[in-house]
């Protein structure tokens, strides 16, 4: 059986590597190898003009996966179809067309707007005001559900089926536990002594640095637990003891070695979060490697401080482009191909928002980083979406509410 190739996008570090590559594999010239990875990065497909067998298609695409290509195989009878002429869009649309199930690429989008939210998070604020921070737990409930349901994936919305109640929950049990040890603190100092009381009081505390990497697993079961696209929820199977057992090597490692563990250690937490998030049936994967980005870090450990800071955001877009290209799900690749200058722009201009507008433009923030995503972000590759079935783990809120009162960021993953 004779099989065409198509190479629908491309998201990796070296555009001139890719290319030679490219020409490896094809038996094209260097230049036009590179003229079809500019292409790929614009979102025009190339297909390659001549037939090839089953088994070269499995190896090619094997291949070119790995090189951080969407590669589409078709079995065809009477030579290669020829590719329509691909029109580039002007202006991204406004809607987000629900994809055909055998197109190979799943595009996201955001609907929401900074004034409708700015509205709910005014409304919240005079509510948690008057009943004295008690309507916190409905406040956060109330943002999830709008930002969740505004987010769209192949023309469907998320879900958030999280309740305030869940959060008070978790509050109340993690609050009992934290005036439980400071009690005993406290009546060690008064009863039996300065040394002892401040013995118990380092124990604790190092109890609950400890403590921080279940707290954090818990925080993220909960999250992906309440969120569902198509009916489908998402789940996290990871366990704590294994995000102690990394971020315990990585908090002492990353010193020892004067930073330079810090690659691999961000591989290791990437894969755990990653590799342990499921969707249904369908479990994600991870395939980054820290000695892959060693380079680029210590190229940004030079150049930062000579551009003043500047610098980090391109370290910050090459990272971010790094990790999504080597997230999978199914047979499908991730791919967020933002530059330097588009995350400049968004930073910077987010900065400016919130200074103009003493703070008050933080919606409209929230708004331009959720577009920022959901506008690059794409999912190409091979994944049969209605065959994903129901496989929900349930999880409760106290590692969500614990993460939120010792104040440590829960964005993880």
């Amino acid at each position: 059986m004779s099989c065409q190739i198509t190479l629908n996008t491309w998201s990796g570090e070296s555009k001139k590597e890719a290319a030679k590559n490219l020409s490896t594999v094809f038996r094209l010239n260097q230049e036009k190898g590179l003229a079809v990875v500019e292409n790929l990065c614009q979102g025009l497909p190339w297909r390659f003009e001549n037939t090839i067998t089953d088994q070269q298609a499995v190896i090619a695409s094997k291949h070119l996966r790995s090189l951080g290509f969407s590669v589409d195989i078709q079995s065809v009878k009477n030579g290669v179809e020829p590719l329509q002429e691909p029109v580039a869009p002007s202006k991204p649309e406004p809607e987000i067309p629900s994809l055909p199930q055998n197109e190979s690429s799943y595009r996201m989008g955001f609907q929401g707007d900074g004034r409708t939210l700015f509205g709910i998070n005014f409304i919240n604020l005079i509510k948690t005001i008057f009943t004295l921070g008690f309507y916190r737990f409905w406040a956060k409930t109330n943002v999830r559900q709008y930002l969740w349901t505004q987010t769209l994936f192949a023309g469907d919305r998320f879900s958030y089926h999280g309740t305030a109640k869940e959060l008070l929950r978790g509050a109340v049990r993690f609050g009992l536990i934290f005036l439980l040890s400071v009690a005993v603190s406290a009546y060690t100092y008064l009863e039996i002594g300065w040394k002892e009381g401040e013995l118990v009081g380092n124990i604790a505390t190092v109890a609950i640095m400890l403590w921080i990497p279940f707290l954090m697993v818990g925080a993220w079961r909960y999250r992906l637990s309440r969120t569902s696209w198509r009916g489908i929820r998402f789940s996290f199977r990871g366990e704590g003891r294994q995000a102690l057992s990394i971020y315990f090597k990585g908090y002492l490692a990353v010193p020892l070695t004067l930073g330079l563990y810090w690659p691999y250690f961000k591989m290791e937490t990437e894969n755990f979060w990653r590799q342990n998030s499921w969707f249904g049936d369908v479990q994600m994967r991870f395939s980054g490697k820290g000695k892959d980005f060693l380079k680029k870090f210590i190229f940004a450990l030079i150049l930062t401080p000579l551009t003043l800071g500047l610098y980090l955001f391109w370290f910050h877009a090459d990272l971010n482009r790094y990790l999504w290209s080597h997230t999978h799900i199914g047979g499908a690749t991730f791919h967020f191909p933002i530059k330097g200058r588009d995350y400049f722009n968004l930073k910077i201009g987010n900065f400016f928002i919130i200074i103009l507008s003493l703070g008050l433009g933080y919606s409209w923030v929230v708004v331009r980083n959720r577009k920022f995503i959901t506008d690059n972000l794409t999912l190409a590759g091979n994944v049969e979406l209605n065959r994903v079935v129901q496989e929900m783990k349930d999880s409760g809120a106290f590692g969500e509410e614990g993460m939120d009162m010792i104040d440590v960021p829960i964005d993880i993953g």
